[in-house]
């Protein structure tokens, strides 16, 4: 049931913020658009960043929602990365909405919002994780201490993109954007990982 609540109100919040923006929304404002009142928006949420980090988190959670899959029933590799695929396009592709929400709260993590910045910190060291172990299974590879430094370059290069779709300074088409970061994905990662070993060139720089 508590779970129903919170999905009811980050739809709620969704929509309202895809309407009017994020500055604009108050709880009040999602409470009725949710249908409840304003006292039970914050039986779930002690704030409206909270309540924001969570609909954030909703929209771009690419690999929960790949991670909750494979704990349903067992997939192909490639169905796997097939769908990884589909995810960062959608998530390339989404409304203005979710990237303002996103850095709206990374604005107030950085001025100081501790209880965000420990969500952030939190929520990418599990994003990391997560697509580590999604490189391990899609590519048939064994975990290598790598593997999540990797893991954090292809999330960071995911926001990065974000970014600048944010200030309106991508210099290429999102949709070829979305085909080139699946490709590179799908070819440049196991190479990656089958030659980590002999990589080095880099290891003693100053």
């Amino acid at each position: 049931m508590a779970k129903d609540g919170k999905l009811k109100i980050i739809e709620a919040a969704q929509r309202l913020i895809a309407r009017q923006g994020v500055e604009k929304t108050s709880m009040r404002d999602i409470a009725a658009e949710a249908g409840l009142t304003t006292g039970a928006i914050y039986y779930y949420y002690p704030s409206k960043e909270a309540l924001l980090y969570d609909v954030m988190d909703h929209a771009t959670a690419i690999t929960s929602n790949i991670i909750e899959m494979l704990q349903g029933s067992p997939a192909e590799p490639q169905e796997v990365l097939n769908e990884i695929a589909r995810q960062v396009r959608q998530r390339l592709m989404s409304d203005s909405s979710t990237r303002r929400l996103r850095y709206y709260l990374a604005y107030q993590a950085a001025l100081g919002d501790e209880a965000l910045r420990e969500k952030f910190a939190a929520d990418y060291a599990a994003q990391a994780e997560r697509t580590a172990r999604l490189f391990n299974y899609v590519f048939s590879t064994e975990r290598k201490p790598q593997d999540l430094a990797l893991a954090v370059i292809m999330v960071a290069a995911l926001d990065g993109i974000n970014l600048q779709q944010f200030i309106g300074a991508l210099p290429v088409e999102v949709d070829e954007l979305a085909r080139v970061y699946n490709e590179f994905f799908a070819f440049a990662v196991p190479l990656y990982q089958e030659n980590a070993e002999q990589l080095k060139r880099f290891e003693n720089l100053e």
